[in-house]
């Protein structure tokens, strides 16, 4: 190989090289980020923020709460909390068209917060008490919504042509019949067909005889006779109700009387998460904790003392003082009376001991499919609760009557584990973590969020966490309500 050759493979070897640099590098000397469709990214840490990164972390694995958030999301909102909240959930779950797979800033969420009022520390906040302001903001903007007037014809149950034609009818009363019309006055227009709706025909055709005019009096046009006929549905037209946001529940609680047997009414309650004590929860025979076990403690029977029973003792009689049946004890019940679509559970963890906080570390064992049929209303079996108290079976008889209400598993119950957020530290202290499902067809693996840190995991590393809150979101909706036609 002479000179000349050896040259030309010298300058096509670097050729070659400076073009795979550039591909690979890219023109700025930075590595060319790669961006994939679904890859979820990190949040960056603005500063003792890791309670808010793993909440975002949280409700991007749900997808219930993100088709909600994209329902009511505006792209003209400003400082809205939902329409930033869906788009920086886009951004995370790599859904958005600015999505890079970057660590992306949630300094956007901070100052939503910051507009509607709320005062966000520098210290280290809960995840779970921020949970509860954002779905306060969320709530009273949807609530906002629900008071804007709507227009005329909606009001009227028209829409589209049909309003058009209601309502653009002259204001004067309708020609008199040809045969009592005055000879010199010319005949009233048509409308031209320009200014009608697509898909709306003219008043008056040429070719067509004109149709018989309904005779008013005192000068009364149509839209008037219209509008007179729906005045009632008008004036009493209820405002939209707010849409709540799909973690919101109501729990179903009602007490009995231990003397005479008589049971209050029910009474419902709005949740949005629930909180789980670990103080009145059995170990079992595994010696461990586990999250069915936390409900059945939240569900079970209370003894309460000091309840005026109103048959016992009625408000309008005149009790003695000190009389035998003016407070008697009461068993008091609660359970879920209607379940959320996703459903939001706390552990507690911090508690109170020796005259300082302590928190508690043992690990509560918690399925990823879960059955909520055992402790919905609908589901729970009545049983003559004072009876068993009077036996003295009352905590011993609840193990069978859970048993019992779980053999009807109901499809509508089951709920699909979607995130988990963990905390480490002291209970003034510490770092929180998320983990999560992918996003659309990955949902299937799970992830390890860490502020800017992801990483992919098993779902038995999952299961072995020390879980502090625990998202899950139904599996089968549930079917619309139906309706009697009479």
């Amino acid at each position: 190989m002479d000179g000349g050759d050896r040259i030309l493979v010298a300058a096509g070897l670097t050729a070659a090289v400076v073009v795979g640099a550039f591909v690979l590098w890219g023109p700025g000397g930075a590595p060319r980020v790669r961006k994939r469709r679904g890859q979820i990214a990190g949040l960056q840490n603005l500063g003792r923020t890791c309670f808010l990164n793993t909440l975002l972390q949280a409700l991007a694995a749900c997808p219930t709460f993100i088709e909600w958030l994209k329902k009511y999301a505006k792209a003209d909102a400003h400082n809205s909390m939902i329409t930033t909240l869906y788009t920086v959930i886009e951004v995370v779950n790599g859904t958005h068209e600015s999505a890079r797979g970057t660590p992306v800033c949630p300094l956007g969420v901070l100052h939503s917060l910051r507009a509607a009022g709320w005062v966000v520390p520098a210290d280290q906040q809960d995840a779970h008490e921020l949970l509860h302001v954002l779905l306060s903001c969320i709530e009273e903007e949807t609530v906002a919504m629900s008071k804007k007037p709507g227009c005329l014809s909606d009001a009227l149950g028209l829409g589209g042509a049909r309003a058009w034609s209601a309502l653009a009818s002259p204001a004067s009363p309708p020609a008199a019949p040809l045969a009592v019309r005055d000879e010199g006055l010319p005949p009233r227009p048509a409308r031209p067909a320009s200014a009608a709706p697509p898909g709306e025909p003219d008043l008056v055709h040429s070719d067509d005889p004109p149709p018989e005019p309904m005779r008013l009096k005192k000068g009364v046009s149509r839209s008037f006779c219209h509008l007179s006929s729906v005045g009632r549905r008008w004036a009493a037209a209820p405002a939209r109700p707010p849409a709540y946001p799909p973690t919101r529940g109501t729990l179903a609680s009602r007490t009995h009387c231990t003397v005479c047997s008589t049971k209050s009414p029910v009474r419902y309650d709005k949740f949005d998460s629930i909180t789980l004590s670990m103080a009145n929860a059995s170990t079992g025979l595994t010696g461990t904790y586990s999250l069915s076990g936390l409900l059945r403690a939240f569900t079970a029977p209370e003894m309460v003392k000091g309840v005026r029973c109103t048959k016992c003792c009625p408000e309008d009689a005149a009790a003695p003082p000190g009389a035998e049946h003016a407070y008697t004890k009461h068993i008091r019940t609660v359970n879920f009376g209607k379940l959320p679509r996703c459903l939001v559970l706390q552990v507690a963890r911090a508690e109170w001991r020796g005259g300082a906080p302590s928190k508690r570390g043992e690990h509560v064992a918690f399925p990823e499919t879960l059955c909520m049929a055992p402790y919905a209303a609908q589901q729970r079996p009545q049983p003559d609760l004072v009876s068993l108290m009077g036996e003295g079976r009352l905590r011993s008889s609840l193990s069978v009557l859970n048993a019992s209400a779980g053999s009807a598993v109901d499809d509508r119950a089951l709920f699909r584990l979607s995130a988990v957020v963990v905390h480490v530290g002291g209970p003034r202290s510490g770092h929180f973590a998320t983990y999560r499902r992918g996003n659309g067809f990955e949902s299937k693996r799970w992830w390890y969020t860490s502020d800017t840190l992801v990483h992919e995991v098993s779902l038995q590393e999952v299961l072995r966490c020390a879980a502090y809150m625990l998202f899950y979101e139904r599996l089968v909706e549930p079917p619309p309500p139906t309706t009697t036609h009479f």
